[in-house]
Order: structure tokens, then C-alpha cells, then sequence
């Protein structure tokens, strides 16, 4: 049951109270919850290693929820336009953002965008970590065939190579810039808003170097269209055993794994927050889901992390990597 805004208008103006019958009707709950489709929002556009655990994720969610989940794309801003979008949507459980590291940083490397990441949005769950990979066309393969001929060549030719990233802000980007400082080279760098595209461009021969999830180039490596370099990791990855690390070339401090979170908006009620968090990590305990994920580039986590939990878990990496931006004296977009 629901008031019309004139019924409202009535019950204001006599100082009448709203039934509490009608208020409890009003709010979702675990049990009435989900009535019509829901919106997942991603920051990139379609594609890319984000489209693709996105279409999957939506995919289980809506066999487990019984209504359908869309994918919607708000690229831009290195997803601080989608999650502006979903800071601002209603919190009833209807409008989701499948978060990265990046928009937690928003207050230094976006801060002109009007929204407050860890008061303004709900945790839900944790999807998967995301191994990155920096990447050589084939066109400098004579100079960089190895990630320290890269730096060689780069430190002998300075101004001479340019590295695309999947824009300002993203931890592919911030890794980038930890590795060149680290070195002490500097590419030219070439922003894009997806990686199709930017990969497009290192293989046509237009950018030489490209940072960017692993899930987004294995199909690219694995036929040969690009050379990887290092994968940016302490360790190395299962599915590309072959990739040497960061670590490996001497720039440890340049290895970090991103990250993906479904969040709501702040104030969803709490059981509309379970059921989503149930529904997501019952798709990640279909064993041939983790499988095909796994193969795609992407590590499931080994174990749920209860919204609590997952919320914890932000909260510490943004301050860990506000220092390093600080230490780094890494700056956005003022």
C-alpha cells in the first residue's frame, strides 16, 4: 500500500501521522525484496575485464533473485561517475555499483565530484581480486621484449615511448606511476576509458606500453596480438605461470592487485544488504564459476566476507593507498 501525494498533502497539513502499517509496506525487506529488475552500474564502458565479471555476476544474480539484474555503463572518471549515479539512486536495493579501488580515492584524484564514498555507499560483498599486467605492442618488441629492456631503452630515449592506462586514478594507472618513478623513466601517458580501445591502439602500433587488468589481455597475450611484460604482483599468477613479476625486475613496491565490491547506496535496509550479499556469493561458490573465472584472469576469494567484513576491508586499503598516493605525491584532477 502506498499514499498518493495529495493523500500525504492531507496527513501533513492536519498533522496526522503515517500508519505504521504503511511506512513498514514502504521499505523493502528480505522477504518482499526483489519486486522488479534491478540495475548494476559499472564505471567502464561494455567490453573489458569489468563488463565481463559484471555480465556474469548479474547473470547468477538474476536465476538466484528471480527478477532480472541489467548491467548499465557510466564510464568516466575512473568509475566516479557511476558511483556518483548510485551514491545519489535511492536506497531500496534497485540501483548497485560494482566498485574498484579507484573510487575510494576520489578525494585525491577526483575531488571536484560531489559524493563521499565511505559514507555515501553500503558494502554488500567482495567479487574477485584482479592481477594487472603491463603489456608491449609488437611494433617495440626489438627494444622491449623483457620489462628491464623497456626501462633500458626508456632511460637511453627519454620522451620516446607513451603507456596507456584505463584512466587517471585507476590502480592500473597509480601502478604505473610507481613503477616510473621507481625506475626513473617517464612514458608520455595516453588515458582511455576502456581497455578494447586501448588495446586497439597498442596493437596498431599507435601506443607502446598499456597497464591494464589481466582479465582485459589474456585473450590478446594468449594469441600473441601483444607481448606481456610483468605482471604487477609479488607473485605470479597461476593461470599466466609465465609472466614474470614486478618483483622479479627489481620494483616490488609497484605490485598490488585491484579489486571489485558490489555496493548499494548508504541507508539500504539491512535485509535487502543479506539477500544481495547471499545471492552474489552463492554464484562464487559454483565451483565451475570460480573455474571459468579464474581462467578469465580474475581470483575468487577463498572465502565470503560478510558486508561487515567487506567494509572493514575498504576502509583499511583506502588509508594504505591515500599514504602511498601521499608518499608518491600522486595527484589527481584539481
Amino acid at each position: 500500500m502506498s499514499l498518493t501525494k495529495r493523500e500525504l498533502a492531507a496527513l501533513i497539513i492536519v498533522g496526522g501521522a503515517i500508519p505504521a502499517h504503511i511506512m513498514a509496506a514502504e521499505r523493502p525487506d528480505a522477504t518482499s525484496y526483489p519486486g522488479r529488475a534491478i540495475t548494476l552500474i559499472v564505471g567502464t564502458a561494455p567490453g573489458g575485464g569489468t563488463d565481463i565479471l559484471a555480465r556474469r555476476i548479474a547473470t547468477h544474480m538474476t536465476e538466484d533473485l528471480g527478477q532480472k539484474v541489467i548491467v548499465d555503463y557510466r564510464p568516466g572518471a575512473s568509475g566516479n561517475i557511476a558511483a556518483l549515479a548510485v551514491a545519489r539512486a535511492d536506497p531500496d536495493g534497485y540501483t548497485l555499483f560494482l566498485s574498484t579501488r579507484a573510487a575510494t580515492l576520489h578525494k585525491t584524484m577526483y575531488p571536484h565530484i560531489s559524493y563521499d564514498y565511505a559514507k555515501d555507499l553500503a558494502p554488500v560483498a567482495l567479487v574477485a581480486k584482479m592481477p594487472l599486467v603491463i603489456v608491449a605492442g609488437r611494433h617495440v618488441e626489438a627494444e622491449a621484449a623483457t620489462l628491464p629492456d623497456a626501462i633500458k631503452a626508456s632511460r637511453a630515449h627519454p620522451g620516446k615511448f607513451s603507456l596507456a592506462t584505463i584512466g587517471v586514478g585507476t590502480t592500473n594507472y597509480l601502478l604505473s606511476r610507481i613503477l616510473q618513478e621507481a625506475a626513473g623513466v617517464e612514458w608520455v601517458h595516453v588515458p582511455y576509458q576502456s581497455a578494447p580501445v586501448a588495446l586497439r591502439d597498442v596493437i596498431a602500433g599507435r601506443v607502446e606500453f598499456l597497464c591494464l587488468p589481466l582479465s582485459s589481455a589474456l585473450a590478446h597475450i594468449n594469441a600473441g596480438s601483444v607481448r606481456a611484460l610483468a605482471v604487477m604482483s609479488a607473485l605470479r599468477v597461476a593461470e599466466v605461470p609465465d609472466i614474470p613479476t614486478v618483483a622479479e625486475a627489481g620494483f616490488a613496491q609497484a605490485g598490488a592487485e585491484d579489486w571489485f565490491a558490489v555496493m548499494a547506496p548508504a541507508k539500504t535496509p539491512s535485509p535487502v544488504i543479506e539477500r544481495l550479499y547471499r545471492s552474489v556469493n552463492r554464484a562464487l561458490a559454483d565451483p565451475a564459476e570460480q573455474e571459468q573465472l579464474s581462467r578469465l584472469g580474475f581470483v575468487v576469494p577463498s572465502s565470503s566476507l560478510d558486508p561487515v567484513a567487506v567494509g572493514a576491508l575498504i576502509a583499511e586499503d583506502t588509508r594504505k593507498w591515500t599514504a602511498i598516493l601521499e608518499a608518491w605525491q600522486i595527484k589527481g584532477l584539481q
